[in-house]
């Protein structure tokens, strides 16, 4: 069964004429007619008899009537779904970002999003590097960070560069350092003194330990937490010296301060996104995309 024949019969059935039906489908009233034909010989009984210039539906005609009058309606319903998501107007966007870019990047552009499209409905997850790349088919947008070498996308992803973060020293702002090291610290102090590590999945460890290994120097980890609010909390608590995105102590940087690690220049960082490629973007997602964009623009 054509359900396009389907839907015709459901005009036909609402208005009882043919000649009416053809006009609202914008039809020839031959194809309205070779429609409900064809519907009728695959039912292989009457659906309708004419009665002047009116149709009356039989019974077997009603019967249908009642299937058919589900399927427009639910067509309709479809039709308006996706000119509101033209408009972005609905849709769901599902995220997948690390920690540090989930806390201190993201959300003024989900606001942003909301109060433009407050239709869209979102979804965040927080999740490490690996873990993103482990789930794209669950998700939309992954946002994740650091060097990213050897990663094999599949064919229809890419790595978007986003934006450069820096990663600072976090210490008390009574600790020798804070007055021994004015401007930056050197690598060397991660040997000295003890640091309060994240968990091992994080960009910014893996950074970190790169920049060490790079300058051949070997630092201890005898304390390793989870998130950024727990190095701060660790440092405030003295427990030793710890390091962040400096966009996290942004906000919240009572009872510590920072210094730039390794020379005047600091450590930096790459924030990435994974997106579809262009052609398998929703609405939402390019919507999204082009109000991050906007902070490489500004």
């Amino acid at each position: 069964m054509n359900p396009q024949h389907l839907l015709t019969f459901s005009v036909v059935a609402r208005l009882k004429s043919i000649t009416l039906a053809a006009q609202q489908l914008n039809l020839g009233q031959p194809a309205v007619s070779g429609q409900l034909k064809l519907l009728q010989t695959f039912v292989g009984e009457p659906l309708y008899e004419r009665k002047g210039h009116q149709i009356e539906l039989t019974a077997a005609g009603l019967g249908l009537l009642e299937y058919a009058d589900t399927m427009d309606t639910c067509y309709s319903q479809s039709l308006e779904y996706v000119r509101s998501l033209q408009q972005v107007n609905t849709g769901v966007l599902r995220i997948g970002a690390t920690m540090t870019i989930a806390s201190f990047y993201l959300p003024k552009y989900l606001v942003k999003l909301q109060t433009v499209y407050d239709g869209v409905q979102v979804y965040m997850k927080t999740l490490d590097n690996a873990e993103t790349l482990r789930n794209l088919y669950s998700l939309d947008l992954g946002f994740i960070e650091g060097d990213l070498p050897d990663i094999d996308l599949p064919s229809n992803y890419q790595i978007i560069v986003w934006q450069k973060d820096e990663l600072v020293l976090v210490i008390p702002e009574n600790h020798p350092i804070a007055e021994q090291y004015i401007d930056y610290v050197p690598l060397d102090v991660f040997t000295q003194h003890q640091v309060i590590w994240r968990e091992p999945s994080s960009g910014a460890r893996q950074i970190i330990e790169k920049a060490l290994k790079k300058a051949q120097l070997v630092a201890p980890v005898n304390i390793e937490v989870t998130g950024v609010s727990a190095v701060k909390e660790s440092v405030r608590a003295g427990l030793g010296i710890g390091f962040s995105s400096v966009m996290a102590l942004k906000n919240e940087n009572a009872g510590l301060v920072t210094r730039r690690i390794g020379n005047a220049e600091g450590l930096m960082w790459q924030l990435n996104i994974i997106a579809p490629k262009a052609s398998m973007q929703s609405r939402a997602v390019l919507a999204f995309l082009e109000l991050c964009q906007q902070a490489n623009e500004s």
